[in-house]
Parts: structure tokens; sequence; C-alpha cells
């Protein structure tokens, strides 16, 4: 499988900065908590073609939902990764493709946010939200800027979306795995990543 790109050089105090707690872990506001009814709803959806690589991941990551690092980023997902007790959203979202036998279809491993969505830029596959022919995709990865004045910070896998809303499942969200919505235009949402998707 592949193993991610190489980190740059020249970022090692913006890495060290980005490796102490950030927005990620932060409490989640309530309009991006999921009500009962819309978590009925979206579960009641059956996909087209239940054996699609989409499908797979978003079947995985929903799996996870409800998962609490140990403290101090502490998961599994981190144990896999080999970087236990580190910022976690980036590892969650490479172990779910893994899982998926997809892991070469972002890029291989990654725990570092802008390098993956690098490798996305690199090959022609990252979207600025609003931008043509853009806009999220089931099992796409999803960008944010969370604290919203400096770029990529956080990462999730996109699970539905529909004219207003996109769906999400998001690890190291208040230190849990956590299926979220976003508004469309929601000013939090730097853009996606289309998985080159491999059968």
């Amino acid at each position: 499988m592949t193993e991610s790109v190489t980190p740059r050089e020249d970022d090692s105090a913006t890495r060290q900065q980005t490796e102490q707690p950030t927005f990620a872990t932060k409490p989640v506001a309530p309009d991006q908590e999921l009500s009962p009814a819309e978590l009925a709803v979206l579960d009641a959806v059956t996909p087209m073609d239940s054996n699609a690589p989409s499908v797979k991941v978003i079947r995985i990551a929903k799996r996870e939902v409800g998962y609490r690092e140990s403290g101090g980023n502490r998961t599994k997902y981190g144990r896999w990764y080999g970087a236990d007790g580190q910022e976690w959203c980036d590892t969650f979202v490479s172990w779910v493709f893994h899982e998926a036998g997809q892991l070469a279809a972002v890029g291989g491993k990654h725990k570092y946010v802008p390098d993956h969505l690098k490798w996305f830029e690199n090959h022609h596959r990252f979207h600025r939200r609003g931008a043509a022919g853009g806009g999220p995709r089931e099992g796409c990865v999803i960008f944010f800027d969370l604290n919203g004045h400096d770029g990529e910070d956080h990462i999730g896998i996109v699970t539905s979306y529909d004219d207003t809303h996109v769906y999400t499942v998001e690890g190291n969200r208040s230190n849990r795995v956590k299926q979220l919505k976003y508004s469309r235009s929601s000013h939090l949402i730097w853009g996606y990543g289309y998985p080159a998707w491999g059968h």
C-alpha cells in the first residue's frame, strides 16, 4: 500500500504547534449534532451498490461512532498508525480507508492534515468549498478550518449530503468519533478530497 507523502522540511514549527490540542478536540456546536430522527432517516437510506468502495468506507466509519479516546489522544487508530498520543482525526480517516482496503485511494497513511491535503492537491483531487465542479460526494474526505482563520486543521469523511447539508463522521471531535452535520455553505468547510477509488 502507498505510504504518506514526505513531510515538508520547512514546516516543523507549524507541525509542533498543530500537535498541541486544537479546535478539533473542543466541544461540538449544538447545531452540528444530529437528532435521533435525523440519524434514523440517514440510516434508513439503502445504497444502490452495497459493494462500492465508498459504501464500505461509510459503513466502517459509522460503526466507529461513539468510540472514545482513553485520554491523552490515546486510541486504537494511533496504535495502528504507530503514533499513539497525538492528534488523531487524520489517523482515524487513514484507518477507516485501510479497513475498507482503500488506503491507496487517499494517498496512504497520514496523521498531519496539511500533508494529506497536499496529496489531494498534487493529484488534482481537491476542490475548495463552492468551487466549480466541487462539492461533497459520498465517501470523500472533507477538510475543515475549525478555527476559521488559517486553513485546513481538521479532517473527516462525508457519509451523505443533500441540497442544504453535508453529513460526516469525524475522529477527535470532543475526544471521540462523532457523526455530525454542517450547512453546505459553512465557513468551517475548507473543501473536499476525492479518493482515487480502487476495486
